[in-house]
């Protein structure tokens, strides 16, 4: 059963709107799966204080509405993070959990 949870939609437009802005947030990726060939997958989420988890979503619209935007590690994942995350380092865990980890 699904997890009720209090989110909203961001593309990356408002990413960038928030670093140009001074607004500070953090991000969390979540491993949503795998690709065909067993590639990990992830999407990412985007956390400010008092506000809720925002989804990274295509800025594209599709028929059924917006889609949320999955990464596999290389090159998505660690492109997007270097040039849209918070300046965390990014470790991997052998089960492909993804954390993040303050520099220094």
């Amino acid at each position: 059963m699904p997890i009720a949870r209090n989110q909203i939609l961001i593309t990356i437009d408002g990413v960038k709107d928030l670093s140009e802005k001074g607004i500070a947030f953090r991000c969390r990726y979540e491993l949503v799966g795998f690709t065909d060939d067993g590639k990990p997958r992830y999407q990412c989420i985007y956390l400010r204080e008092g506000q809720p988890e925002a989804i990274l979503v295509s800025t594209r619209i599709t028929p059924h509405g917006p889609e949320p935007r999955y990464f596999n590690i290389w090159p998505g994942l660690f492109k997007h993070h270097f040039e849209f995350g918070d300046g965390r380092d990014l470790r991997f865990g052998p089960d492909y959990e993804l954390t993040l980890e303050e520099r220094g």
